[in-house]
């Protein structure tokens, strides 16, 4: 592959995927708030008889709460939570509705809202149906097509299927459709 396959490679995976960076910046500067809290707190106490007094009400408030179970048990499940989140936030992929392709001059990146409009269209056109009847939701390995047909009159599911692959590989990108025809139809 030659450098611009490669660039255009990188451009279009930092496109279509999330950064993890404000999560990791807010764990950060929680984590060093409390640091610097917790040593401000120590050097003003090792200074200042005041500062004991207060770090010694404070040592005595947390020892009762560490013994009373109920805080124990909030202060555990609030942790929990907090890790569970982080840990969601880490190993989630993270992608963005976008969809890239590269060819061999250009990199093509579309967002999901445009292909599912194209897909729609298509699918309207080819089945008859005002544009409205037809409802089109880009998922990350297909593309769900939801039809509200005229009440009483049938509307083509391979047609309908035929449309949208038809139209997403005109535009270059591949997504079987899943094509759902609602029970109910609706007035003309």
């Amino acid at each position: 592959m030659t450098s611009e396959g490669n660039v255009y490679r990188r451009v279009l995976r930092r496109e279509t995927h999330a950064s993890r960076t404000a999560p990791a910046v807010v764990v950060a500067a929680v984590l060093l708030l409390a640091i610097l809290a917790g040593g401000g707190l120590t050097v003003w106490a090792g200074l200042d008889a005041g500062g004991r007094d207060l770090a010694g009400r404070v040592g005595a408030v947390l020892e009762d709460a560490v013994r009373n179970p109920v805080v124990l048990s909030v202060t555990a499940a609030v942790a929990a939570l907090i890790g569970i989140v982080l840990l969601g936030l880490a190993l989630s992929p993270g992608r963005r509705a976008r969809r890239g392709r590269a060819t061999g001059r250009a990199a093509l990146l579309v967002d999901d809202g445009v292909l599912a409009d194209a897909v729609a269209a298509a699918v309207a056109a080819r089945c008859g149906l005002a544009r409205r009847q037809v409802v089109v939701t880009m998922a990350r390995r297909r593309a769900d097509v939801r039809i509200r047909p005229i009440s009483g009159v049938a509307v083509d599911e391979h047609g309908a299927k035929e449309a949208a692959v038809s139209a997403l590989s005109a535009l270059g990108f591949s997504a079987p459709p899943a094509v759902t025809i609602l029970p109910q139809g609706v007035l003309s």
